[in-house]
């Protein structure tokens, strides 16, 4: 019997060797979870980090030593010239994803995909173009909204889908750490479970220093539900929650969404003639692995042609809607960015 050929391997390069690029690998609370770039490269057994890419070179021989990496650059367009890796992760800074973004994109032979952190940038316009200069060299782009990779959320929405909380009423939530900053992914796992949003109106209530401030945002979906991401102290501890209500239930998204809780709409065990929410056993997997499963599906895309469950135009939506509502705040006024009629 003829044995089927082996499975060719691709060269990954890592650009950026901060916690989430590598050092998570280390963290003891974190062990068994798959969370940075490189350990994602490092255990997919479809791909080989080649070469590490670092500005200060203390961080990039400690991930160099860390990962066996003897190929260790503070340059990113002498690493593409020398490695020509087929997948490059972008973990630097936000600040820096526009620079390093467009010295991939303009290597004399780009690789096949990227896999960049969130947000995509710090403009629309920026992104939109990275996402245009992606597709024009034909690289696959991915934007790392680790919760589509989460199997848990995956199943989240599947569950939704079928009806799992009847017709969807609306979504609540909590959010710290900046309103584009971490609220990408909130904004994005929106998207995700519930649909486009229409409208955006925020307040800066907490009056956080710095240009990403984390605020209290209302949005109106296109389905006519209203979804609103309120803000907490940062000082006092982290949160990113989500509440989706429905006609006969309701699911918690809650632990950083490492927990989803559903209840459903039964006769109430303590008032005759009334209906409650009570806890049910649903079991919806976990949120392990995220990053190995976001390096595992840039293969499979590579191999199938198929879209990645993390886009670059998904990166973008994400950012508008954050921006958007910086730009509220600003205004005192209701951002549209979609649908007609008059903006408020």
């Amino acid at each position: 019997m003829t044995k089927p050929s082996p499975r060719l391997s691709y060269n990954a390069a890592l650009v950026g060797c901060g916690k989430i690029g590598s050092d998570f690998a280390d963290d003891p609370l974190m062990r068994g979870d798959v969370f940075s770039h490189a350990e994602a490269y490092d255990s997919c057994a479809d791909t080989i980090l080649a070469a590490v890419v670092d500005v200060d070179r203390t961080r990039l021989d400690r991930c160099g030593d860390r990962w066996g990496v003897g190929a260790r650059f503070v340059s990113v367009g002498e690493m593409m010239s020398a490695v020509m890796p087929e997948i490059v992760s972008v973990a630097t800074p936000t600040s820096t994803h526009r620079d390093v973004l467009a010295q991939i994109l303009a290597s004399e032979t780009p690789p096949r995909a990227i896999l960049c952190e969130k947000p995509l940038a710090t403009t629309v316009e920026d992104a939109e173009h990275i996402v245009m200069e992606a597709r024009g060299r034909g690289v696959l782009l991915v934007v790392m909204h680790m919760r589509r990779y989460a199997a848990n959320m995956q199943k989240l929405r599947e569950f939704l889908e079928q009806g799992g909380i009847g017709e969807l009423r609306g979504v609540s939530g909590w959010l710290t750490k900046g309103t584009v900053h971490n609220g990408t992914h909130w904004f994005d796992l929106l998207r995700f479970l519930v649909g486009e949003v229409e409208l955006v109106h925020a307040l800066d209530v907490l009056g956080e220093r710095g240009d990403d401030p984390t605020l209290d945002v209302a949005l109106r979906m296109e389905n006519g539900m209203l979804a609103t991401m309120r803000a907490a102290e940062v000082a006092n501890f982290t949160i990113c929650e989500m509440d989706i209500m429905g006609s006969k239930g309701r699911a918690r998204i809650v632990d950083s969404s490492y927990t989803v809780e559903i209840s459903n709409a039964v006769a109430s065990p303590r008032y005759s003639g009334y209906v409650e929410l009570v806890d049910s056993a649903v079991d919806l997997g976990d949120r392990r692995d995220v990053m190995l499963h976001a390096v595992e599906d840039i293969v499979g895309c590579l191999r199938t042609g198929a879209a990645p469950r993390s886009s670059g135009e998904d990166g973008v939506e994400a950012l508008r809607i954050g921006l958007a509502a910086h730009e509220s705040a600003r205004t005192g006024g209701v951002v549209r960015l979609r649908g007609t009629g008059v903006t408020l």
